[in-house]
């Protein structure tokens, strides 16, 4: 499986040199996983000669920096996100990348407290229990929520914490599902390796 995997952007200690970097917790976990990234850089709209030239059986959205933090970034993942719309390919979302297709299919954000490097419990919906148990433990690095009053229209919420936030969801008719926890780091899921195949297989069905 070839994915297509976003960047965060960096700063050089010392001098000012912004740079794209990539976790090693995510190219292991893609090894492990059997996936082949192609890593896209940060150049906005030029992004899209990266995934027609090999083009990947999903595009991953990771987590990072807030929304509006890196304009180059967000015009990145936006023009990804857009052309996966228009030639229906797969798309999963982590963390910022849950927020970006929220927000890009009209939904809102919000603060949201204690979810910084912390782990908690989510309630998962029925339609899920193929991929998770019910009330799974995952981790947690984001001070950015959604309530779920501000999920888009578009979206299922798939999963729920204890106060209600929204900690995953799936588009209604295309295969596009994202989460909040991070499947890269300690206390990722092995139901999302199963929920990203799952995403492509639906797709392979449907064109």
């Amino acid at each position: 499986m070839i994915i297509a995997i976003t960047m965060r952007v960096t700063k050089a200690e010392g001098y000012s040199e912004p740079r794209d970097s990539i976790s090693h917790d995510w190219l292991r976990s893609l090894q492990k996983w059997g996936m082949m990234p192609i890593l896209v850089p940060n150049i906005g709209s030029r992004s899209i000669e990266y995934i027609t030239k090999i083009p990947p059986d999903i595009i991953l959205l990771t987590g990072g920096e807030d929304l509006g933090k890196d304009p180059v970034r967000d015009e990145t993942e936006i023009t990804l996100f857009d052309y996966a719309w228009g030639q229906s390919i797969p798309v999963f979302g982590v963390c910022r990348g849950l927020q970006l297709i929220n927000v890009r299919l009209g939904g809102q954000l919000g603060p949201i407290n204690g979810h910084v490097a912390n782990s908690h419990p989510v309630i998962i919906a029925p339609k899920w229990k193929n991929f998770y148990t019910s009330n799974p433990i995952v981790n947690s690095f984001h001070n950015i929520g959604i309530p779920s009053c501000n999920v888009a229209p578009e979206l299922n919420i798939m999963a729920n914490d204890l106060s209600g936030y929204v900690e995953a969801v799936q588009h209604k008719t295309r295969p596009i599902a994202a989460i909040m926890w991070h499947p890269e780091r300690e206390g990722g899921l092995p139901g999302d390796v199963s929920l990203m195949k799952s995403l492509v297989s639906a797709s392979d069905v449907t064109t």
